[in-house]
């Protein structure tokens, strides 16, 4: 992280919620809609001078007015006029995320590489600060370097993680990158995304905008502009949707099953529903679980 962020990141997790993703305990592998009882979420309401300060289905955490100053994913305005706010904006990674308007982050220099995958959440490309380090063919699944239509001649099917290949993560890339995961997603960005407009559709997407340029919430069904992927389960909580009461990316708590009370929230991570405030160093995801904020170095 920048100087200047790292100075505004008491404000951020103050004010912000903005995040991503979830994925599929209960819905289909990668490339299948998966089945879940849900409608859409309602638009927000928006005040006179246009600017929504309420977004389905309640509104973020903090959010009483909009912050112009913080990132877009932390200002407390649809940016990018979906009727979608910060943390309930699918296109939000996090509060440092400077596009609410795609699945770049807006942060220079980060996720710039579309072979060589780090962890997604941490707002800068490179494994030398997280020890992530994977092909992204790994998690297109390719078996044969034939099968791997992105770098090929860097690829060794054996070097991914299981069960795939045999070379296991580092503890550092599962330690530093999985509290930064949003539940829903692995570390390296393949996120069970569902249709805000069907919740009930779900897909295991690739967010990387390098590998996945022209996907947006509008063709989440089309696998040629969201590429499909198989997410690294031993990196980064990876459940969301059905009986694991915990919400996937474009979901509100009444697209959940009956059965779940409340909003659930992987070990480890702390609730934040019913405007329960998160820890210091953390914000409220739109799962309403509480996600780590990576105090990131130059």
């Amino acid at each position: 992280m920048k100087p200047a962020l790292l100075a505004s990141l008491a404000l951020l997790v103050a004010t912000a919620c903005g995040d991503d993703s979830s994925s599929g305990g209960d819905t289909a592998d990668a490339g299948d809609a998966a089945d879940v009882d849900a409608d859409a979420p309602d638009d927000g309401d928006a005040p006179d001078d246009g600017i929504p300060i309420d977004a389905p289905p309640t509104p973020p955490q903090g959010c009483t007015e909009p912050v112009p100053g913080n990132p877009q994913c932390s200002n407390c305005i649809d940016d990018d006029g979906d009727g979608y706010i910060d943390v309930f904006d699918i296109q939000c990674s996090g509060p440092l995320d400077n596009d609410e308007a795609s699945f770049s982050t807006g942060i220079p220099g980060d996720n710039v590489d579309a072979v060589n995958q780090d962890c997604f959440f941490d707002g800068n490309s490179g494994a030398g600060n997280d020890g992530c380090n994977i092909h992204v063919c790994c998690l297109l699944g390719a078996a044969t370097v034939d099968a791997c239509p992105i770098g090929a001649n860097q690829y060794d099917p054996m070097e991914c993680p299981p069960p795939l290949g045999t070379e296991p993560l580092s503890q550092q890339c599962i330690e530093t990158c999985g509290t930064l995961t949003p539940p829903g997603c692995d570390c390296f960005g393949c996120c069970t995304v569902c249709d805000p407009a069907d919740p009930s559709q779900c897909y295991d997407i690739i967010t990387n905008p390098n590998v996945s340029p022209n996907c947006t919430e509008d063709n989440l069904d089309d696998p040629t502009q969201c590429v499909r992927c198989t997410q690294t389960e031993s990196c980064g909580p990876s459940e969301c949707g059905g009986d694991t009461c915990i919400l996937c990316p474009g979901q509100s708590p009444d697209d959940l099953p009956d059965t779940c009370n409340a909003t659930s929230c992987p070990e480890g991570s702390a609730s934040c529903a019913d405007g329960v405030a998160c820890p210091d160093g953390s914000y409220c995801g739109s799962s309403f679980c509480c996600i780590s904020v990576v105090g990131r170095q130059q």
